[in-house]
């Protein structure tokens, strides 16, 4: 297989890997975005115009990483994947002093391990020795990550252009117990259909993510707008164009959310977390101190989205005294949000769910840090 590689003078493949049971949202997202999309596993395939990585990363809500591809190759043995490895353009995007990281895949594939493949790009790159990536949930900004993929006999290799992954946005310096990612919420409400025009509202809100990640939908405003990225500090990078590419963006963004946005929550110190961190999102909520059990329906709101992250007995509470909060849960919500459409994101458990007494709908298997979870969406009779 001849090399196949990737430069401003072609089109870019990028691949969007994301949170597992969020591959739907990030093909749904990425359509109306006006991206070419196409689900893979783990994630989805995008192709377009030079820029594509930049375009991805600063507007996709729902993405964990932006991988943009630089090469692909036969390799059917270790001097094949040192000569691939070495006809890469890397120019772009490896300033060539400080060696980069290596994330490995192998599937099916005739090398011993990941080190084989570390000694071969070390014998490519001329360079003493290349580490392996660690986890990249945990990667920090700093360096150059290559993902290294071996299917068979064929190599394709591409470049983190995200650094940071992509759910720090740059406003949650606080979180409450039991965080959500910001990926996380902004996939489950693109999966229960919110539109940013509907009332949105989270009857246990902690600090606030839900509601922060509707008003930037509902206000058009990317989510990349306040951070940085590894493409950034690329040699080819053009600070004009990526300058242009937010200054469009920032001009797309309305004022102010399309919709209300209320949220509750028992714990007034998550209520304050929640405020500090809207604020430095730019954006103003109606908070107010309630109990889920006890909540009153939104005045003059409705009907709209209702979206609840509640405990599940692993991170905050006593597993014994779930069921009667899930009860009490979906007993307000037949009650105050009658006609509404409702989000709960809840443990793989199926006492809870029959606790909860909802009405049945989609069921859809999603993960939160590592937890196996289900979305529940339905209407509220």
């Amino acid at each position: 297989m001849p090399l196949q590689v990737t430069n401003v003078q072609q089109r870019e493949h990028v691949f969007v890997p994301a949170l597992p049971g969020l591959e739907p949202a990030v093909h749904t997202e990425a359509e109306a975005l006006g991206f070419s999309s196409r689900p893979v596993d783990g994630g989805v395939e995008l192709t377009g115009a030079p820029g594509l990585h930049q375009e991805a990363n600063l507007r996709l809500r729902t993405a964990s990483r932006v991988w943009l591809r630089l090469g692909r190759f036969a390799a059917a043995d270790a001097n094949a994947l040192a000569k691939g490895l070495a006809g890469l353009p890397l120019g772009a995007v490896w300033d060539g002093r400080t060696a980069p990281r290596l994330s490995v895949v192998l599937h099916r594939a005739r090398f011993k391990g990941p080190d084989a493949v570390l000694a071969a790009a070390a014998r490519a790159w001329g360079l003493p020795s290349v580490e392996r990536a660690g986890p990249l949930d945990e990667e920090s900004s700093e360096g150059l990550t290559l993902l290294v993929r071996v299917e068979g006999d064929t190599c394709t290799v591409s470049v983190d252009t995200s650094g940071e992954p992509m759910h720090r946005r740059g406003y949650r310096q606080e979180v409450s117990r039991a965080p959500l990612r910001e990926t996380l919420a902004a996939g489950i409400l693109v999966l229960a259909g919110y539109d940013g025009v509907e009332p949105l509202v989270d009857p246990m809100c902690g600090s606030g993510t839900f509601l922060i990640e509707g008003a930037w939908m509902s206000q058009r405003r990317a989510p990349g707008l306040q951070r940085t990225f590894a493409f950034e500090r690329f040699p080819g990078f053009d600070a004009a164009d990526w300058g242009a590419r937010k200054a469009r963006a920032e001009a797309e963004a309305l004022a102010s959310p399309r919709s209300a946005l209320r949220g509750y929550d028992i714990n007034a110190g998550s209520l304050g977390t929640a405020r500090r961190n809207a604020r430095r999102a730019g954006v103003t909520l109606t908070l107010e101190r309630q109990d889920v059990r006890t909540l009153a329906a939104p005045a003059g709101l409705g009907p709209g989205l209702v979206v609840v992250n509640p405990p599940y007995g692993k991170r905050v509470g006593e597993a014994e005294d779930l069921p009667g909060l899930y009860r009490a849960m979906g007993a307000t919500f037949r009650r105050a949000f009658a006609g509404w459409r409702a989000a709960v994101l809840l443990p793989e458990d199926p006492g809870l769910l029959r606790a909860l007494g909802l009405p049945e709908g989609r069921n859809l298997p999603v993960r939160n840090g590592g937890l196996r979870c289900r979305l529940l969406v339905c209407t509220l009779p």
